[in-house]
């Protein structure tokens, strides 16, 4: 299978929308009080393309988009207590079921760190749910370990 991965402009606000509905079902699923029953709309996916720090990209299987990765290149100042760093931050990383196995999500994520190369940013963070065992083996995968956990009631 050919996967071609690209970075998304204005014009694929639906397609990531679109995309976005299998990751956000997930998280409906695992904790439906919390997480709304919709995916995100063509608008907030417009106003997150149009920040330069934000860098989605689409997976495509021939000319069918199969998958997305939407990314935060951040930069966290230096405190009284850290050191400053920046890291390309993963909120979204969604592959259709049809097209799992088969090294989309992995090409979306080397993707990821080649546009890191390009800003010198060597460190990719991510946030997953503890619900979320199939992302957490992913990222593990990807050589990600866990540095911090939140707690909650």
């Amino acid at each position: 299978m050919n996967i071609d991965i690209r970075r998304a402009g204005t014009g694929d606000a639906e397609t990531v929308s679109a995309l976005n509905a299998d990751v956000q079902a997930v998280h409906v699923e695992a904790v439906p009080w919390l997480f709304k029953d919709a995916a995100m709309s063509v608008e907030a996916i417009e106003r997150l393309l149009a920040k330069p720090d934000n860098h989605i990209l689409i997976a495509s299987a021939g000319t069918m988009p199969v998958g997305y990765l939407f990314a935060e290149h951040r930069k966290i100042p230096e405190t009284p207590l850290t050191h400053p760093y920046e890291t390309f931050h993963v909120h979204h990383i969604s592959v259709r079921a049809t097209h799992r196995q088969a090294g989309i999500g992995r090409a979306l994520m080397d993707a990821l760190r080649t546009a890191g190369g390009e800003f010198g940013v060597k460190r990719i963070t991510a946030d997953v749910w503890s619900f979320n065992d199939t992302a957490r083996r992913f990222f593990a995968g990807q050589g990600l370990a866990p540095y911090m956990e939140r707690l909650w009631i």
